[in-house]
């Protein structure tokens, strides 16, 4: 029986649309901010999209990045890093080099080293570079010195005109409060926030996503409406209600059904977190997903909604001694727990005062456990497999 997908691909997350329902003054902004590096008005500036997940924060800056491409004939290099997956300013640089200018050397250089020597590279050669930097609200919240040295390049180069211009794209205006004086005031903030959609917006996007994914007739209209109805429960996101339709148009499939019906969509909320992706997850660490694992096994088993971070490392050393991997030291599993926690994957919160010994308590706010298990299985035997393969 045929699919009642047309294109997958178009629901996709990496996937990038020709038009931005309701986004397009958003971009116009930027655009207009951004002219002025273009024009040669000023060296460099720095911009900041800050909004929740799912108001088209990425979606936005991919075709700001395709725009200065078309328009700085050459002269200004663009790239994108998602912080969430780079994670360091260490992996950052290099993804900048590996992709700016791969002929440098990076073994046995610090970080400022290599950052020095790109930007002096790419003076040289009389380019500029925008950098797009998503999902970086833990680098301004673990590693503000880096942010620093980001927006004082001036004074890195001695003088010489910076080349840099940035464009961060934050969750919060919080994190900007993380920043000192110093670092504060050496970004130029032209800030654009991105509003929550309304129904009738988030409507619009999913009917236009629809029907560059499916088959004219293999969708109802009333499924459109329900994705877009559930996902108004979450803030109206976007991203959230796309992912619906995919998981809906399996479900179909799966039943071998030729029109995605709107219980489809209200099976597939079962399967899909209200905040984040799978595809989230799948850039975590192989022990973050043991991690992951072994609190969503103690939440489900014991059916308890927290728990304390003493017994979720007994269980994370039992997980990892079940996948026959090694557990990481006290040290590290704090460590784990903290960028879990500032991805937002996980909660946690000091423990009540009524509650016998202090500890921190570990919830998990966005995903179903249940689910969380399985999915998280196959990830980490396929990591395993893909590891042990090399």
């Amino acid at each position: 029986m045929k699919s009642v997908f047309k294109d997958k691909e178009k629901l996709s997350p990496s996937y990038i649309p020709d038009k931005i329902p309701h986004r397009e003054d958003k971009l116009k902004e930027l655009k207009d901010y951004f002219n002025q590096v273009i024009s040669e008005e000023l060296d460099f500036t720095h911009l900041f999209i800050i909004g929740n997940t799912g108001t088209g924060k990425t979606l936005v800056a991919k075709h700001m990045e395709k725009y200065v491409k078309d328009v700085s004939n050459g002269k200004i290099i663009t790239t994108y890093i998602n912080a969430r997956i780079e994670r360091i300013p260490g992996n950052i640089v290099r993804q900048m080099i590996k992709r700016l200018s791969p002929y440098i050397p990076i073994r046995g250089y610090s970080v400022e080293e290599m950052y020095l020597y790109l930007l002096d590279d790419i003076l040289k050669n009389n380019k500029k570079i925008f950098l797009i930097l998503d999902d970086s609200d833990h680098i301004f919240d673990k590693y503000p010195e880096f942010i620093y040295k980001l927006s004082r390049v001036d004074e890195l180069l001695e003088g010489r005109k910076n080349p840099l211009s940035i464009l961060f794209i934050l969750h919060s205006s919080y994190m900007l409060n993380k920043l000192d004086p110093w670092t504060l005031a050496g970004l130029r903030k032209n800030v654009v926030y991105f509003e929550d959609y309304v129904y009738e917006e988030l409507l619009d996007i999913l009917e236009t996503r629809a029907k560059e994914a499916f088959y004219e007739d293999s969708i109802d209209n009333e499924s459109i409406e329900t994705a877009a109805d559930i996902s108004s429960t979450y803030n109206y996101n976007a991203r959230y209600g796309i992912e619906l339709l995919f998981k809906a148009g399996l479900i179909a499939d799966k039943r071998r059904e030729s029109i995605v019906k709107p219980e489809h969509v209200r099976l597939a909320r079962f399967e899909v977190p209200p905040s984040f992706s799978y595809e989230d997850i799948i850039s975590l660490r192989l022990n973050e997903k043991i991690l992951l694992y072994s609190l969503a096994e103690i939440l489900l088993t014991e059916n308890r909604s927290f728990v304390s971070t003493g017994d979720l490392e007994k269980k994370y050393k039992e997980i990892s001694r079940y996948f026959n991997i090694d557990p990481v030291g006290h040290t590290w599993f704090w460590k784990m727990i903290n960028t879990l926690a500032s991805f937002g994957l996980i909660s946690k919160r000091p423990s009540p005062k009524n509650m016998r010994g202090r500890t921190t308590l570990i919830g998990l706010p966005s995903f179903s456990a249940s689910i969380l298990l399985d999915r998280l299985r196959k990830m980490i035997e396929d990591d395993i497999t893909r590891f042990r393969g090399y």
